[in-house]
């Protein structure tokens, strides 16, 4: 079998670079045992939010940066290779200003519905990503999915954007057409969503642009408003996401939404957020009740940290990633693309970092440790790929690394293993009766990459 190692350390200064593997030198610490004919969950892919911010984060720097910082991400050869989006429908707390797509109250046939402010920043922002997509021979479509943070206020019970508040029942039906009628405005503008969620986190009351939802009211929004309209409109292939909340509550809004039989057969998968902590066994709970529903990771983000180097905020990334993925997540999609050095422009002085720092005062590019953690799995995890099943055990030491493998439709295998110890850890990983010797140096990650002469693609 022939083998490639991608390291990124803390402390060696590098960064997503290949090198030689070198063998174990005294008792190894750990075995990691793939079974590659084990099949767990199939991948799409990996990717960010093109939040309104984000565009004008780019749009501050001069044109070779945002060149470089597009291709950080959305190349597939020397950048992050996204091809999943998240997109806003209307204004977020990450957004330049405040603004809806109906901003005429009482117009509920939405006859001055426009899409203006995205012209602005979000398109331009998404027709840049698919065109460093497709500058390389591995072409392949961005995925991307679209939901609202608020209806416009004059469809709500508190009659704001902002402060959560109910969309008011006489206006289901408007709400339902506005969503339709966003898919129909970006087609025009030559961008095709791949599905659609009814609500950013339909639990939490937000200072800003946020709405309620209770399991009741979005399973009936979604049954009797959403999916005819979607039916009506030609759009009933758009992939139908629910909750797009934290981890800790899913199972119940699962529970709550698919004990109905045709929601259970239209909805594609439930969405989620880490803020509420890791929450495995809840993922892992909500696939052994509903098996056929996804489950994808579509929100995290962290507090920007005093220095951009902090180590830790890349590690929250990897034990997030691994856990997920280890409980059947098929997506993962992190918040905004791009903040500048004030975690804006924007609106809602939420001090919040991305992996991508744009500073437009010294108009410098920075990539902060979580940009490699992510691509340690975004990068040699292909769409397509199957999760399989493993084993980490630990030798003479309790301190074991992290750890997934998958499968790449080519049948390469790729296996990330991380290190948040302080100390170096060093074992061996297995593989149908092949063995090879790793060493993490402490606060480390690698992705190792087997190719097999013999086809181990069991798809």
């Amino acid at each position: 079998m022939k083998l490639k190692w991608i390291y990124t350390a803390r402390d060696t200064g590098e960064r997503l670079v290949q090198k030689a593997l070198s063998p174990v030198e005294g008792q190894e610490d750990f075995r990691f045992c793939i079974f590659p004919r084990d099949d767990r969950q199939k991948i799409y892919g990996f990717g960010g939010a093109f939040t309104d911010t984000a565009a004008m984060a780019l749009f501050q720097m001069e044109k070779p940066i945002r060149e470089k910082a597009m291709a950080a991400y959305f190349s597939p050869e020397s950048g992050l290779g996204y091809n999943m989006g998240r997109v806003p429908i209307g204004c977020c707390d990450f957004s330049s200003i405040p603004y809806s797509h109906a901003e005429v109250p009482e117009d509920k046939e939405l006859s001055h519905y426009s899409i203006a402010q995205d012209k602005k920043g979000i398109l331009p922002l998404i027709k840049m990503a698919k065109e460093y997509m497709f500058k390389e021979e591995r072409q392949q479509e961005l995925f991307l999915y679209a939901l609202p943070w608020s209806p416009p206020g004059w469809m709500k019970s508190n009659g704001k954007m902002n402060w959560g508040g109910k969309l008011l029942p006489e206006y289901y039906k408007t709400m339902a057409d506005y969503l339709v009628k966003f898919i129909r405005a970006y087609e025009k503008e030559g961008v095709f969503l791949w599905g659609l969620a009814a609500q950013n986190e339909p639990v939490e009351v937000q200072r800003w642009a946020s709405c309620e939802y209770t399991g009741e009211e979005e399973g009936n929004f979604l049954k009797n408003y959403l999916i005819p309209a979607l039916d009506e409109a030609g759009y009933g292939d758009k992939k139908l996401l629910c909750w797009d909340c934290n981890k800790d509550f899913m199972r119940k809004r699962a529970q709550e939404l698919l004990k109905d039989e045709e929601l259970r057969r239209r909805i594609f998968g439930i969405a989620f957020h880490w803020y509420s902590g890791d929450y495995f066994e809840e993922l892992h709970n909500t696939h052994e009740e509903f098996p056929k529903i996804q489950l994808l990771a579509t929100e995290c983000c962290v507090v920007m940290p005093e220095k951009m180097e902090d180590w830790s905020v890349g590690e929250r990334y990897g034990h997030e990633i691994i856990g997920d993925m280890n409980n059947w997540t098929c997506a993962y999609l992190d918040w905004n693309l791009f903040l500048d050095q004030d975690s804006g422009p924007g609106i809602a002085d939420n001090p919040c970092a991305a992996p991508i720092i744009l500073d437009s005062r010294k108009q410098e590019m920075i990539k902060m440790s979580s940009y490699y953690y992510i691509g340690h799995f975004s990068r040699y995890i292909k769409r397509g790929a199957v999760a399989l099943g493993t084993k980490l055990t630990g030798a003479l030491s309790e301190k074991i690394p992290e750890g997934c493998a998958f499968r790449n439709p080519d049948g390469q295998l790729a296996v990330i293993l991380m290190n948040r110890e302080d100390m170096p850890l060093s074992g061996t990983i297995a593989i149908d009766g092949k063995y090879t010797e790793v060493n993490l140096d402490a606060h480390s990650i690698g992705t190792l990459l087997v190719d097999f002469e013999e086809n181990l693609n069991c798809s």
